[in-house]
């Protein structure tokens, strides 16, 4: 009864979001839900004979919880998964009360879902995983979080909720350390060290007298190894064996994201692994909601979307999408899913943009002190529109190609508005 009616409840309200003409509003089905009919979450998900896998972390859950997912889904799984990267409990549960039948069954074989790393605990207390994937920990929303040890905390505890193994990131000390100690079987992804410099730990965006502080990666075998990139092409080692990706992902970081996905599938099959597909299957995923998508303007130039949200990801987003020709808009936002306190935005060396050929405009409601922050590493600043909607309309007018590195509420917005008039523009 409990499934039946909150499927109906959730269906109900998101119908109601639909007709109101909201561009957002994904956790509002499951915010009622969770109110109105406790214990659906944790029913529902009972029905699912493989179980459940959380993927967390500061940055990558998105797209490396749809690597996994397409992955999964060409091994001919049926895959639950929360798509829009609404990743609290309430997000979750708006997506299985949309993708369940009517009287609350859901036709799927196993769940992934990405979860934020403060809200996994309500999720983990309810449903334990079969496997976790930590990703990485790093500094984000000071305001919410706090420094980056309370960040390695939070990841860790749903870590520590995997019943049958984790993954994680042998890169990142503090994950490896928090793994190190766990009595469940533990799996490492990682980067070959000739590669490190392009992937700086948290710890690497800073300095003491001068001096980079570095904290050593852990000695440990790694299920899955990226040794080399160049463009869009990738090799791995996946045990003793090579294999070679020509990825559709943009961006040196989803590279990364890309040897986490392949740990986490690797153990997620009942007939044994067979890399060879699973690669064949990574090289048709495509950018995530409002991660490195692509739109054409109809000024025969394209516009590529990125969301930044803190200070390890705005340096990925201008290492992986700046060129000296290319257009940058840089929209910001102070909304509380951005987080209220912008001054992470003092720990990205900007100073990449002060060389460029093209133009770098700031929007959002934090356009101007965008603006002012460019100032301190000699960027100059074209034109600062507070208005995401004109600023966006200016912006796809220029000529060449163009990217926009937005927050995560800018970057919402930004999306609402390509997906509907991105030919237009």
């Amino acid at each position: 009864m409990r499934k039946a009616a909150g499927t109906l409840l959730g269906k109900t309200v998101a119908g109601a979001v639909r007709l109101r003409g909201r561009s957002g509003g994904q956790a509002m089905p499951g915010l009622v839900v969770e109110t109105l009919v406790p214990g659906y979450l944790g029913a529902m998900l009972k029905q699912l004979a493989q179980g459940v896998v959380i993927i967390t972390g500061t940055n990558g859950k998105t797209t490396t919880t749809k690597m996994v997912v397409e992955i999964l889904r060409s091994r001919g799984l049926r895959v639950l998964t929360n798509p829009t990267g609404s990743n609290l409990t309430r997000g979750i549960i708006s997506s299985i009360s949309r993708q369940a039948k009517v009287f609350g069954v859901l036709p799927f074989d196993i769940a992934v879902f990405e979860l934020d790393e403060a809200y996994a605990r309500q999720f983990t207390d309810v449903v334990k995983p079969r496997f976790v994937l930590g990703l990485n920990a790093s500094r984000d929303q000071l305001d919410r979080f706090g420094e980056v040890d309370t960040v390695a905390r939070l990841i860790g505890e749903t870590m520590l909720s995997a019943t049958e193994d984790i993954v994680t990131n042998a890169d990142d000390k503090r994950l490896s350390v928090i793994a190190s100690g766990v009595t469940v079987p533990v799996t490492y992804f990682g980067v070959s060290p000739s590669l490190l410099r392009f992937f700086p730990r948290d710890d690497e965006l800073v300095s003491v007298d001068g001096q980079e502080t570095t904290l050593q990666a852990a000695n440990v075998p790694l299920a899955v190894e990226l040794i080399s990139f160049h463009d869009d092409r990738a090799t791995y080692k996946i045990g003793e064996q090579e294999f070679k990706a020509r990825l559709q992902l943009t961006g040196q970081h989803n590279f990364q994201n890309a040897a986490a996905a392949l740990a986490l599938v690797e153990l997620i099959s009942a007939n044994g692994s067979d890399p060879l597909a699973d690669i064949a299957a990574l090289e048709k995923v495509e950018p995530a909601f409002g991660r490195g998508q692509v739109y054409a303007l109809r000024n025969g130039s394209q516009l590529q979307l990125n969301l930044v949200k803190n200070p390890a990801s705005f340096r990925q987003g201008l290492a992986s999408y700046v060129r000296p020709d290319t257009h940058v808009l840089i929209a910001i936002n102070d909304r509380l899913a951005d987080s209220r306190d912008m001054s992470w935005l003092w720990d990205v060396d900007f100073s990449v943009l002060a060389g460029l050929s093209s133009q770098v405009w700031t929007s959002g409601s934090r356009g101007v002190d965008m603006a002012l922050r460019l100032q301190y590493d000699e960027v100059k600043t074209g034109r600062v529109e507070p208005d995401l909607d004109r600023a966006l309309a200016q912006f796809a007018k220029l000529e060449g190609d163009k990217v926009v590195l937005a927050s995560y509420t800018a970057m919402l917005h930004l999306h609402a508005l390509l997906e509907r008039k991105a030919a237009k523009l």
